[in-house]
């Protein structure tokens, strides 16, 4: 049986901002700010991946690798502004499945 070679990281993320964000919105926020900090080999060592987003409650769940957990939480603390209006990221938890993810944001 093959093992997998990666190992990931799953984070809710809770978006304060006056403004409606859509998923792709934040999506290319984040994205391109991984870009910004870290250059196109970073970015791709980072693998990020935007699972879900609710934009009624502006909660959302991104996916990174396990070693590149302290490069994509720098990422969104970096984020203040989307589409000129003030935005906040705040990463609500982590955890290495989605589903363990949404039992601890259910509890």
């Amino acid at each position: 049986m093959p093992v997998r070679n990666v190992r990931r990281r799953y984070l809710a993320l809770q978006v304060h901002s006056e403004a409606d964000l859509t998923e792709a919105d934040l999506s290319h926020a984040i994205s391109d700010k991984i870009h910004l900090l870290y250059g196109v080999k970073g970015a791709a060592e980072t693998n990020y991946r935007m699972i879900e987003y609710n934009q009624q409650h502006r909660q959302g769940i991104i996916r990174c690798n396990h070693d590149r957990l302290t490069e994509t939480r720098a990422a969104l603390a970096h984020i203040t502004a989307i589409n000129g209006a003030p935005v906040s990221v705040q990463v609500i938890t982590v955890s290495g499945t989605i589903k363990s993810l949404r039992k601890r944001l259910t509890e």
